[in-house]
């Protein structure tokens, strides 16, 4: 449930109206004591007044390609189906893998795209194309999309980071970053959630960290004066925005250990499960976008199932489909899911072709992405394939028009330039994409 804040409710960011903010700020400390509020949740009120109301996004990463036979564009009867079984959901008609109970039970409150084309079907390029929305290009680094909505979303007052990372790519050589951005943007990096990394932290007393902080504005300032102001200028704001960070109340938000050990349950005790859950938390607190990962906790082929697939999807589907279905349940709750995207997808899709050992290959003609929340109308699909799963037969959704999408929900203008540090001005979204309107 959303917690209130005295007698005024917490918006689904934590934002309470001045008018009512100001108004119980009158009634003094003692109501404070007696309305039982907690430290975070005045955190996350105080963290409302700071901030403006805007929306944030959650990207479910499955890294690797998920396949869409496999969850939620099968194709029964279809010799390309395989020995996955569907499921009825809450929507007329569809049907789920049945690797996916509960997504099913939950289906109307979803809206999936089965018709995403894209040109792409190798993973680094897909990678390129579709976290960022654009094309690979040598001489250009795009920046991933978490990137982008960090320099949007971006307050220096704000303790925390705008974009957290959970969880890792399965091979670091297909990542993206902050790209033409560079560090002030690029993602705060969770490896495993509940624990913040070891250099976090402060290893002194406050007091010693910012002595040491005050002797090094005096040097860089020195620095300043006879070399390069802008580069002092630039490590300033950054060790400013790290020494708020390392010394904030606010970091209590990654510990995980004051939540419900049934909601721990229903998320799943897995790195992904968990990570869902610290989702939640941190946009509760006011991050604007968090990017979670899942290659499962079994072998090592994530999603990326060539060979074994009919062996592996089932436990990746295991620890999926209970943290999705939850996440959107405790943001519905929490009042939260209106101004929270959650997207869940990969760089393509599966091969209908089915291999000897139950793999399937990449593919990017047919694959799926799935969207609650963020103004997205729930319980709708989106284009179809065949009835062999070969080809997009109704409406094809394209990368581009996906990241109009993305602009839409988050109130984000696609026709806004920046410069790169070569003054070369890009716009956030590629040109020639339309927002996919029968979403909204």
């Amino acid at each position: 449930m959303t917690t209130p804040f005295m007698h005024a409710w917490t918006d689904p960011r934590g934002n309470v109206r001045r008018r009512d903010f100001l108004k119980q700020l009158g009634f003094g400390a003692g109501m404070l004591g007696a309305a039982q509020i907690g430290w975070r949740d005045l955190m996350i009120a105080q963290a409302g007044e700071l901030r403006k109301q805007k929306r944030s996004m959650i990207l479910l990463w499955m890294d690797g390609g998920p396949s869409q036979f496999e969850s939620f564009n099968p194709k029964p009867g279809s010799p390309n189906q395989g020995p996955t079984q569907t499921i009825a959901t809450r929507m007329p008609g569809i049907a789920f893998a049945d690797l996916w109970p509960n997504v099913a039970g939950i289906a109307d409150q979803i809206s999936f795209i089965r018709s995403m084309r894209s040109s792409e079907a190798d993973h680094f390029r897909a990678i390129k194309l579709v976290r960022s929305g654009y094309p690979i290009n040598p001489t250009i680094a795009y920046p991933t999309w978490g990137s982008v909505v960090a320099m949007e979303r971006f307050e220096a007052a704000f303790e925390l980071p705008a974009f957290v990372r959970i969880g890792k790519p399965r091979i670091k050589t297909r990542d993206i970053n902050a790209g033409v951005l560079g560090a002030k943007y690029e993602s705060f990096k969770i490896g495993e959630p509940g624990t913040l990394p070891d250099d976090v932290l402060p290893r002194v007393p406050t007091d010693v960290l910012n002595r040491r902080l005050a002797l090094t504005d005096a040097l860089d300032a020195e620095f300043a004066r006879t070399d390069s102001p802008q580069v002092v200028k630039e490590k300033k704001d950054i060790y400013d925005r790290t020494s708020r960070f390392v010394t904030s109340p606010r970091l209590s938000v990654f510990n995980l250990d004051d939540e419900r050990d049934s909601l721990r349950d229903s998320y799943g005790r897995t790195t992904f499960g968990q990570g869902c859950l610290l989702a939640r938390r941190l946009v509760e607190a006011g991050v604007s976008f968090v990017e979670v990962f899942s290659h499962g906790s079994k072998n090592d082929a994530g999603w990326d199932t060539h060979g074994n697939g009919f062996r592996d999807t089932p436990n990746l589907c295991g620890e999926a489909d209970p943290a999705l279905a939850t996440l959107i349940t405790d943001l519905r709750q929490r009042g939260m899911l209106e101004d929270t995207l959650v997207v869940w997808m990969g760089e393509f899709g599966r091969t209908p072709k089915i291999k000897k050992d139950g793999g399937r290959d990449h593919y990017a003609k047919g694959w799926l992405t799935a969207l609650a929340g963020g103004g997205i109308q729930p319980g709708r699909v989106i284009g179809a394939t065949d009835k062999d799963g070969v080809d997009v037969t109704e409406r094809p959704v394209s990368v581009p028009d996906l990241y109009m999408t993305f602009c839409h929900c988050l109130g984000i203008d696609h026709e806004t330039e920046y410069l790169t540090a070569e003054d070369q001005p890009l716009k956030l979204v590629d040109e020639g994409g339309k927002a996919v309107e029968e979403l909204f």
